[in-house]
């Protein structure tokens, strides 16, 4: 295939960027704006007032209008590789058209990190990446200068040979548990070539087929994920893969904002659930040691009082988070599922109930990690533990948190979104 054909392995590798995309990756942490600051305080405040159901409301009204919500597309790749024009192609305008098209030129044209509204898809922004290897783009702080941390989606730009700037990119990219379709372009330039040294044993789809092969296992083998590969002229996007490519990127564009906004939101519930939980249990831990706090169960023989006083005790954790029986009734029927459903997910609601083959007292015992102190002390911690497990758990299922009703919304909702 001659000069067409991208090599079967990455070349060798870079020191330079070895560190900028191995060890330096440490010092990235991936930032997004998908949930709103509306969004956030609203589901803080919620969640710390004990009020799961307008939680809920809120992050499922947020994943039903998710076109509403900003996604950062980088356009990424080495200088020359044609960025700028993929984008000019994807905005469907010429880079004559002054204001509305990326520069682009047979010199370096792209010098700083240039945003363009996705026209098709106006919550997109795409970003046009000055190239690697440019005079003030070098590989060891790259990174860095482009603010890789701020991007949810990425799309690699190459042409000519894979070469390993490609590959240290890719695996950047999936490192930091982001997602990226590889896109190598002047595929036509590419042919051309090929038939002009050997036009009698020219075949077409042979040779993309052969490029796109060759791509695809390069990806799997420094990634071990198989990322959509599209072989385009930016000159020409009636041929080859464009469409294809464009195609693709808007219909799983929903797709993957809900995934980056699953991804983020336990930063934003899982520290104000834990925040709870470690106050309660602080309270928790300055009543055991006082002297009116009740020291310890009478184990051999369970009474009627002890069990209501453990059973208050949990279903008052429970209330707490708004995860009590009243609380999940009104959740289910707003996402649309039996109350049944949902508790069959969860384990608090079941920690008292009887089962057949154990006794309540053993059952007990084996929430108890410290025989030797206090019984309640343990059974309070445990059954905090297990509450805010149970909310961490409904918050993340999407497939849950998309079933809900939409005839429900509540006022404050409708203000967010």
């Amino acid at each position: 295939m001659g000069q067409t054909s991208s090599s079967t392995t990455p070349p060798k590798e870079d020191p330079d960027l070895t560190s900028s995309f191995g060890t330096n990756l440490q010092n990235f942490e991936m930032k997004t704006k998908i949930l709103s600051q509306e969004l956030i305080t609203f589901i803080e405040s919620s969640l710390e007032g004990g009020n799961l159901r307008e939680t809920v409301s809120a992050i499922s009204d947020a994943l039903s209008d998710i076109e509403k919500a900003p996604l950062n597309i980088a356009v990424i790749g080495e200088t020359g590789a044609g960025k700028s024009s993929l984008i000019n192609a994807l905005q469907g305008v010429g880079a004559d058209k002054e204001g509305t098209a990326a520069p682009t030129g047979v010199v370096h044209t792209t010098s700083e990190r240039t945003p363009y509204t996705y026209t098709k898809f106006p919550c997109v922004t795409l970003w046009d990446l000055p190239g690697i290897g440019s005079p003030a783009f070098q590989p060891h702080d790259y990174l860095k200068k482009i603010k890789f941390e701020e991007y949810d989606f990425f799309i690699i730009v190459s042409s000519g040979r894979f070469k390993h700037n490609d590959a240290e990119l890719a695996k950047a990219i999936v490192q930091m548990n982001r997602s990226f379709y590889f896109v190598r372009t002047h595929i036509d330039l590419d042919l051309m070539v090929v038939k002009l040294s050997a036009p009698k044993r020219f075949d077409k789809e042979n040779i993309l087929e052969e490029i796109l092969n060759s791509i695809s296992s390069i990806l799997k083998e420094v990634t071990y994920q198989e990322p959509p590969v599209f072989l385009v002229s930016n000159f020409n996007v009636s041929d080859f893969d464009f469409r294809k490519l464009e195609t693709t990127l808007l219909e799983e564009l929903p797709a993957y904002k809900r995934h980056i906004f699953m991804l983020t939101l336990p930063t934003v519930t899982e520290s104000t659930i834990d925040r709870k939980r470690d106050m309660l249990k602080q309270k928790i831990w300055k009543e055991s040691i006082m002297p009116r706090a009740w020291a310890s169960i009478p184990f051999r023989g369970l009474t009627q009082n002890d069990i209501e006083m453990l059973e208050q005790t949990l279903n008052d954790y429970r209330s707490s988070f708004g995860l009590d029986e009243a609380s999940l009734e009104n959740i289910a029927g707003d996402l649309n599922v039996t109350l049944e459903e949902l508790k069959a997910n969860i384990k608090s609601p079941h920690l008292l109930s009887y089962e057949p083959d154990i006794s309540l007292r053993d059952k007990l015992l084996k929430y108890i990690s410290h025989p030797y102190f206090s019984k309640v002390f343990h059974l309070q911690n445990y059954f905090i533990d297990a509450v805010a497990s149970d909310v961490k758990l409904i918050l993340s299922k999407e497939e849950l948190l998309t079933n809900k009703v939409r005839s429900f919304n509540s006022n404050v909702s409708r203000q967010l979104f």
